[in-house]
């Protein structure tokens, strides 16, 4: 599983059928999905962001 931080987004690349949530550093839930694609693109606040695909260790990932 591969997350990259974009421009207002996060791209997650081999995490179909997961589930994904990203909060922000407030531990806010800011998506709370599970993913259809093997490339999926989710939108994200500016800022520091924590994504936790199930499975996975969390990364933390800015978003510009």
């Amino acid at each position: 599983v591969t997350v990259i931080a974009g421009n207002g987004n996060i791209k997650i690349v081999g995490a179909q059928g997961k589930k994904v949530v990203i909060s922000n550093v407030l531990g806010q839930t800011v998506a709370n999905t599970v993913i259809t694609s093997d490339n999926a693109v989710i939108a994200a606040p500016q800022g520091v962001v924590v994504v936790a695909v199930e499975g996975e260790a969390a990364v933390k990932a800015i978003v510009k």
